[in-house]
C-alpha cells in the first residue's frame, strides 16, 4: 500500500514539475547573437557571441539552441557545442544551464573559409522538466550579417600596364596643374605665390622668374572579369575553384592600383546577390572605394549574366577613352579579341591575363600572363 501511494506522489510531483517547467521555462527569457566583426577575408578567423539571459525567479535546468548555418562558416569544436556538417549547411546547437536572474556569454571560434554574405535569420530555442520529459518550443528573429572578402591574390603587379604604373601621364588639355611636374619657367604675374618662383631662373634672366607647370590628367585601371570557365559555357560554371582565383585576382590588382595612389573599377559578366545585371562599379580611388569593391566581390553570383563578348561591346559603346584594361579570363578567342580591339580604337590600353589555376605557383602564373600579354598587344 505504502509503494502505491508513493509511486502515486512521485508521479505527481513528476507531472507537476513538468507541467510547471513547460509553461515557465522558456518565459522572460531573452536571446541575442552576433558577430563580434562584420566584414573579414576568407581564411580569417572571427568570433561568433551568444548571449542568453534568464529574467526569472525561476532556474531553467536545461535549454537547446539549434540554427542553421552555411557551411563555409567552420566552427572550432567545443564544449556544450555540436556540429554536423553538410555540403551547403551546418547544424548547429548550443547546450545552457541558467540559474534565477542569471546572464550567460559564451563566444565561439568561427574560421571563414569561403567569400559571400552570411546572414543570421532565426534559432529555434527547447526547454523543459528537469527530466527531459515536458517540452516547450520558441523561435528567435536575428539580424547580423557577416561579409566575407575575397583575399586579394599576390599579383605580379610589375606586370601592369606601364602607363598605369605610372599613375599619370602629361596631356596637352587643360586639367590640372601638377606642382610635381615642371615643364619650364615664365614670368611672375600679380596673384601667383612666392612658392612658384623660380630663383635660378630669374638671376640668369634678371627678372622675376616662377615655375612653370605642367597639366596631368589621372590614370586609372578597369579589371573586367570573365565568369566563363570555357568556351562552352552557359549558364552554370563547373570550374568553381578557378572563377574563384580569378575574383582573388581582380581583388589583388584592384588593391594594387589604389595602394599605388591609382583610381580603379571593376566590371564581370556576373551578377551580385540578389540582382540580374552584369556587377559593375566605376573607377576611383582611396581605401573607402577599395571597401566597396571587395563588398561587390564577395557578393558575385557563380553565374553568367551575358556573353563576354557582349560585356566588351557595351564597354566599347560606353565611349570612354584613357583608361588601362585587364581582362581576366580563363580562355581566350579571335572573337573575343576582335571585341577587344573596339576598346583600343577608343584609346585605351588592353591587356588579356589568364586566369591560373588554385595549384599554380607565382612563377607559372607570371609566365601565363605573359604569354597572354603576347598575344594581346
Amino acid at each position: 500500500m505504502y509503494i502505491f501511494w508513493f509511486l502515486l506522489f512521485t508521479l505527481a510531483v513528476i507531472y507537476g514539475q513538468g507541467r510547471m517547467f513547460k509553461r515557465l521555462a522558456l518565459r522572460k527569457l531573452s536571446y541575442s547573437r552576433k558577430f563580434r566583426q562584420h566584414t573579414c577575408f576568407a581564411g580569417d578567423e572571427i568570433e561568433l557571441v551568444e548571449q542568453l539571459e534568464n529574467r526569472k525567479s525561476l532556474p531553467v535546468p536545461w535549454l537547446r539552441v539549434e540554427s542553421q548555418l552555411p557551411a563555409q562558416l567552420q566552427f572550432r569544436q567545443g564544449e556544450n557545442i555540436e556540429v554536423s556538417s553538410g555540403s551547403l549547411y551546418q547544424n548547429h546547437r548550443s547546450f545552457f544551464s541558467l540559474g534565477s536572474y542569471k546572464r550567460l556569454t559564451r563566444t565561439h571560434s568561427i574560421k571563414a573559409l569561403k567569400r559571400g554574405c552570411y546572414r543570421l535569420n532565426s534559432v529555434t530555442m527547447t526547454g523543459g522538466d528537469l527530466l527531459g520529459v515536458f517540452l516547450n518550443h520558441t523561435q528567435f528573429q536575428l539580424n547580423d550579417e557577416l561579409v566575407v572578402y575575397p583575399r586579394p591574390a599576390d599579383v605580379p603587379f610589375h606586370l601592369l600596364p606601364s602607363r598605369s604604373m605610372q599613375g599619370e601621364y602629361t596631356v596637352k588639355r587643360f586639367i590640372v596643374p601638377d606642382p610635381f611636374v615642371v615643364a619650364g619657367s615664365r614670368e611672375y604675374q600679380p596673384g601667383d605665390s612666392m612658392k612658384q618662383i623660380n630663383w635660378k631662373a630669374s638671376a640668369r634672366t634678371g627678372g622675376l622668374q616662377v615655375h612653370q607647370y605642367d597639366y596631368t590628367a589621372e590614370r586609372n585601371i578597369l579589371i573586367l572579369l570573365n565568369v566563363e570557365d570555357s568556351e562552352s559555357m552557359w549558364r552554370s560554371v563547373s570550374n568553381e575553384p578557378l572563377i574563384e582565383r580569378g575574383i582573388e585576382w581582380a581583388a589583388g590588382i584592384a588593391n594594387a592600383a589604389i595602394v599605388e595612389g591609382m583610381a580603379a573599377g571593376f566590371a564581370a559578366n556576373m551578377p551580385i546577390e540578389s540582382g540580374l545585371d552584369s556587377a559593375r562599379i566605376e573607377s576611383s580611388r582611396g581605401h573607402e572605394h577599395m571597401l566597396l569593391l571587395l563588398e561587390v566581390m564577395a557578393m558575385l553570383q557563380l553565374s553568367r549574366t551575358v556573353a563576354f563578348k557582349q560585356l566588351l561591346e557595351h564597354e566599347a559603346s560606353l565611349g570612354y577613352s584613357d583608361r588601362d584594361i585587364v581582362i581576366l579570363s580563363a580562355y581566350w578567342n579571335d572573337s573575343l579579341e576582335l571585341a577587344s580591339e573596339r576598346l583600343r580604337a577608343g584609346g585605351n590600353s588592353v591587356t588579356v591575363w589568364e586566369i591560373p589555376s588554385a595549384k599554380s605557383d607565382p612563377e607559372h602564373a607570371e609566365a601565363s600572363v605573359k604569354a597572354r600579354e603576347g598575344m594581346s598587344a
